[in-house]
C-alpha cells in the first residue's frame, strides 16, 4: 500500500471520527480539513515524482560509472599494445643497426661469401692416360681417365680446365715416354701461354713432372701439350702419365 493511500485512510478516520464525536463541526471546518489533505496528496505525489527522479539520475550516474571505468580500460590496453608495438620497432631497428654493423665490417657481402663459398666447396680434378699414344707437333694431350672433377672444371674429350671462378690454382702433370728411343718435352698451356715445361727422355722408360701455381680469371683454360718433337714418339698411357689442378684460394 502507497503511502498516498495510507495518508487518505487516517485522513478520513480523523474526519470522521471527529464527525462522529462532535455533531457540531461545521461544513466548513470539514472543508478546511479536505484541503489540507488535498495538500498533503499534492505534496507526497511532488515527493514521490522527486524520488523517482533521483531514482532515474542514480541509474544514470552509476552506467556513465561504468562506461567510464570500460573506457578508462579500454585507453590502457590501447596504451599497452601501442608500447608494446614501438618497443617491438625499436628491438628491430636495433637488429637491423647492429647488422648493418658487422657487413661494413666485413668487407664482403654475406651473398658474395656465400657465392662464393658454394662455388669454392669443391673445386679440383685429376686425370690419367689410358692408352700409349704417338704425339705429334703442338698436339694436346687429352688425358681421357677422369678420377676427380670436383665442380666439373675439366673437360675429358679435349684436356681442358676451365676455371669456373676466379682464383689461384696449382696445376702438376707427369709423364713417362714409351720405348727407348722416345724423347718427350710437353708444356703447360694457359690460354696458348707456356707456364711450365716437363722433359723425359727414353732410357728405362724415363718420367718427368712439374708443378706450377698461377692465377686464372673465371673462364680463362689450362691444358697439357707436347712441343719441340714432331717425330711421332710415344707417351706412355696405362695411368702411368697424368694431369691434376686444384683451387687453391678463390678472389
Amino acid at each position: 500500500m502507497s503511502p498516498i493511500t495510507i495518508l487518505q485512510l487516517v485522513c478520513m478516520s480523523m474526519v470522521t471520527t471527529m464527525v462522529t464525536c462532535d455533531s457540531n463541526v461545521t461544513k466548513e471546518t470539514f472543508s478546511s480539513l479536505q484541503q489540507q489533505v488535498q495538500a498533503l496528496q499534492t505534496a507526497l505525489l511532488r515527493q514521490n515524482a522527486e524520488n523517482q527522479q533521483l531514482k532515474a539520475e542514480h541509474r544514470e550516474l552509476m552506467d556513465s560509472m561504468k562506461r567510464l571505468a570500460i573506457d578508462k580500460q579500454e585507453q590502457k590496453d590501447h596504451f599497452e599494445k601501442r608500447i608494446e608495438e614501438l618497443k617491438e620497432h625499436f628491438e628491430k631497428r636495433l637488429e637491423d643497426h647492429a647488422a648493418e654493423s658487422n657487413e661494413l665490417k666485413d668487407p664482403w657481402p654475406k651473398t658474395l661469401q656465400k657465392r662464393v663459398s658454394d662455388a669454392t666447396s669443391g673445386i679440383g680434378f685429376s686425370a690419367s692416360l689410358s692408352t700409349t699414344t704417338a704425339l705429334g707437333d703442338h698436339q694436346i694431350i687429352v688425358f681421357d681417365t677422369v678420377v676427380t672433377n670436383d665442380g666439373n672444371g675439366y673437360d675429358s674429350r679435349h684436356g681442358h680446365f676451365t676455371a669456373p671462378v676466379t682464383g689461384l690454382y696449382a696445376f702438376s702433370v707427369t709423364v713417362m715416354c714409351y720405348g727407348s728411343e722416345s724423347y718427350l718435352h710437353v708444356a703447360i698451356i694457359k690460354d696458348s701461354q707456356q707456364i711450365g715445361v716437363a722433359f723425359a727422355n727414353g732410357n728405362n722408360s724415363d718420367n718427368g713432372s712439374k708443378l706450377v701455381v698461377v692465377t686464372l680469371q673465371e673462364g680463362q683454360s689450362v691444358w697439357v701439350e707436347h712441343y719441340y718433337d714432331p717425330s711421332g714418339y710415344k707417351i706412355q698411357g696405362s695411368a702411368y702419365s697424368s694431369f691434376s689442378g686444384f683451387l687453391i684460394q678463390a678472389y
